[in-house]
């Protein structure tokens, strides 16, 4: 009798062990954040193509909730018209993308003109090609996340400034040891401007998604342990805070390849509008 039931025992601990496993791997599953997809426009008032490639910008972040959009206005065609979003910075950005970059490019002027677009640091498409911008999205999707990442915005009561924190955490072996380039950078959307000359003389240009401040550092993830980074962004009065939001990302800084994104709504009507978007709150 003693033997029967200590292999009953054995037999009820085992079982348990199991479920305890499978609960333990559903739990994990649940947890995982779907892949974000960072598409970054390299892009200039100053250059007659770009408008139409916001406006597919547009189109795209439209339609699927799972792109994370931003445009960087380059300053290499600041002559005549200066481009008011514009920033060396920028410019630097897309010069780094056409030194890094190992695939098919065009041999004169490689990745360094607009409007260019850049799909999670690994994929580059013409801002006017939408087909080849779809493309390369579905392409990015597929791949899992190989960071958590998640945002959280504190607020000031006047919504004027914010305090933005970051927590990191690995999921690839992959990246164990490797220094992360974390990015984050207040955007605007639907930003009216005159412009005055250039090849867009006279026209009224509405930019979608220009990057308005950027703030980044560098870390690096080792075995599962986690990094918190914090960021202070403070915002002009004459800028409208229903329209602005922080992009996060981070990104392999010798490869290029983004690894996470999320977009964090700036003002609080957004972000209740927006509850079902991965990895960011905004607090009041």
């Amino acid at each position: 009798m003693a033997m029967k039931a200590l292999i009953c025992l054995i037999a009820a601990c085992l079982a348990f062990t199991i479920l305890s496993c499978k609960a333990t791997a559903q739990g994990t599953a649940r947890e995982e954040s779907p892949r974000m997809v960072l598409v970054e426009l390299f892009t200039s008032q100053g250059c007659d193509m770009c408008p139409e490639a916001e406006r597919l910008l547009g189109v795209l972040a439209a339609r699927n909730s799972r792109v994370v959009p931003i445009a960087f206005h380059v300053d290499y065609f600041n002559d005549p018209w200066k481009d008011p979003f514009s920033d060396k910075l920028y410019s630097d950005r897309q010069a780094a993308y056409n030194a890094l970059y190992t695939k098919p490019k065009n041999t004169e002027y490689g990745l360094y003109y607009t409007p260019m677009l850049m799909v999670d640091g690994l994929q580059s498409v013409n801002g006017r090609d939408p087909e080849g911008i779809q493309t390369a999205v579905r392409q990015a999707h597929t791949r899992k996340p190989q960071v958590a990442l998640k945002a959280e915005l504190e607020l000031t009561d006047d919504q004027r400034a914010g305090d933005l924190r970051i927590s990191l955490a690995p999921q690839s072996p992959r990246i164990n040891g490797r220094e992360l380039l974390v990015c984050a950078i207040l955007r605007d959307d639907l930003v009216v401007t005159k412009v005055g000359s250039g090849e867009n003389a006279n026209k009224t240009l509405t930019a979608r998604f220009p990057a308005r401040s950027t703030l980044f550092d560098f870390t690096r993830l080792a075995g599962a342990k986690d990094s918190s980074l914090r960021f202070a962004f403070r915002i002009e009065p004459a800028w409208n805070v229903e329209n602005l939001g922080v992009v996060v990302f981070a990104q392999d800084r010798k490869s290029g390849e983004v690894y996470q994104s999320t977009l964090v709504p700036w003002s609080h009507r957004e972000a209740e509008r927006d509850k079902g978007r991965v990895g960011h709150k905004v607090k009041r």
